[in-house]
């Protein structure tokens, strides 16, 4: 099985997916949040950084790109493709409303013939790229539908017409965001009528959640070989090294990730405020490894100086156990 670090804006820059690298190796592909081309054909210093070679070296990478418009996907393609990159991956998934009302991410999915149209401008760039260039596989991140799963059907069957690496599936539509459970019987649906590969994505929490989904999979004739992992991953960064028959994280363990992790989030962020927020939100989600760490954690999310921050996080650590998180499935 092959483990995918799913993009969470905000969160899995560079100096996250460095700091998981060095001290959880196996996760097979990481991929970033965004990058977003417009008409200027330039990308903003943030997105620059996030993809320069030098911040990601030793890393398996492969960048996003969040368009409607195909010349300004397929610039940004060839950018990527200058900077060494040989997939770039199209977000046709992003639920968020500041992104969906534009027509873009999970927002696109509802107009078919401009979809279509995007996709066959990109594919067709492609196709007339000079043959001496290296090529760059598209791979394509993907809800099932903007106002509900059932838009699943007439999407596969556009997603079917165009030589995706791989079509990585995000079983909820954008109307449901992260509520509820993910559609199992629209991914199964997609499975077995897509004729690019499939990967899953969506409330892998724990082993037995992917367990459940290549289960899943096997039943309907289908078997996958990839999943993508995102808020589980965050949660619990030794989550791929359980699925590869490994151990759960121990809190020094932890302790020392976090050291490395906010060290260089102190050397690049501009300030104290900004560095204890970014903080903070990660603890939200490695948090779920304390069930029994309530006061700490919100001792965590009082701190407004990194004196008490620093201070919270050595109690929480060495006082509070680390439990297995529960099934994300049900």
């Amino acid at each position: 099985m092959n483990y995918y670090f799913a993009p969470l804006e905000g969160i899995t820059g560079y100096v996250y997916r460095n700091a998981h690298h060095k001290f959880f190796p196996g996760t097979d592909r990481y991929y970033t949040p965004f990058v977003a081309p417009n008409y200027t054909k330039h990308f903003k210093a943030k997105e620059k950084q996030d993809v320069a070679p030098e911040n990601n070296a030793g890393v398996p990478v492969v960048p996003q790109v969040l368009s409607n418009k195909a010349d300004e996907t397929l610039w940004a393609v060839e950018e990527l493709a200058q900077r060494g990159y040989r997939e770039v991956n199209l977000n046709l998934g992003c639920p968020m409303p500041t992104v969906a009302r534009k027509k873009k991410g999970s927002g696109l999915l509802k107009f078919t013939d401009e979809l279509s149209a995007y996709l066959d401008g990109v594919f067709d760039g492609l196709a007339r790229r000079p043959s001496e260039l290296p090529p760059v596989r598209i791979s394509v991140k993907t809800r099932l539908g903007t106002d509900s799963t059932q838009e699943a059907e007439a999407l596969v069957h556009i997603y079917n017409r165009y030589p995706i690496s791989e079509l990585i599936v995000h079983p909820r539509s954008r109307e449901d965001m992260y509520r509820g459970v993910p559609d199992r019987e629209a991914f199964l649906l997609v499975l077995q009528n897509s004729v690019n590969p499939i990967v899953y994505n969506g409330n892998l929490c724990c082993v037995g959640d992917v367990s459940e989904i290549e289960t899943a999979c096997r039943a309907v004739g289908k078997p996958i070989d990839s999943v993508m992992m995102g808020r589980g991953l965050l949660a619990d960064p030794s989550l791929v090294r359980q699925c590869q028959g490994g151990s759960l994280i121990s809190r020094q363990e932890l302790g020392e990730f976090h050291e490395e992790l906010y060290r260089q989030l102190t050397e690049t962020l501009p300030g104290s405020a900004v560095v204890l927020s970014h903080m903070k939100e990660l603890w939200f989600y490695m948090g779920q490894l304390f069930p029994e760490g309530s006061k700490c954690l919100k001792e965590i999310r009082r701190a407004n100086s990194r004196v008490q921050y620093e201070a919270a996080v050595r109690v929480l650590l060495s006082s509070c156990r680390i439990e297995r998180i529960r099934s994300g499935l049900r």
